[in-house]
């Protein structure tokens, strides 16, 4: 019948997710797009024990290009705040829709500081904006 339960390698791989840690004196910023799901986790881990072992005095976690988080994801966005506030660590996610939802749903939208956009981060940081 043409049904096809089954996405192809080039699908999945577009929902793979990417990562990138820049790394600027006063904060890093982490940023994340795709798909955050257990699959995807043990890169996102290694990024976030670099950040607890170099413990920058801020970090943002760009997830405004998430398009899926999982109950997993969750658990290391926690595992981060946790362990990074107390080492004293200043943690904001840029957030969109998608994640705001998720934050709400499971009620942990009053555990994080959240941002619409990275300039919005840096506002919360005390950063200066970016000369444009």
């Amino acid at each position: 019948m043409g049904y096809e339960p089954f996405e192809s390698a080039e699908e999945r791989t577009e929902m793979a997710l990417a990562l990138d840690l820049a790394q600027e004196p006063s904060h890093w910023t982490l940023t994340l797009v795709g798909e955050l799901d257990y699959g995807e986790c043990a890169g996102f881990r290694m990024n976030i024990d670099r950040i607890l072992k170099s413990s920058p005095p801020a970090t943002i976690v760009d997830l405004s290009g998430l398009t899926y988080l999982d109950s997993s994801g969750l658990g290391l966005l926690l595992a981060l705040s946790k362990e990074y506030t107390a080492l004293g660590g200043r943690l904001v996610l840029v957030t969109n829709e998608t994640v705001d939802n998720i934050l709400s749903l499971t009620r942990l939208n009053g555990i994080f500081s959240t941002a619409a956009s990275k300039q919005d981060a840096l506002a919360i940081l005390g950063e200066p904006k970016p000369a444009q």
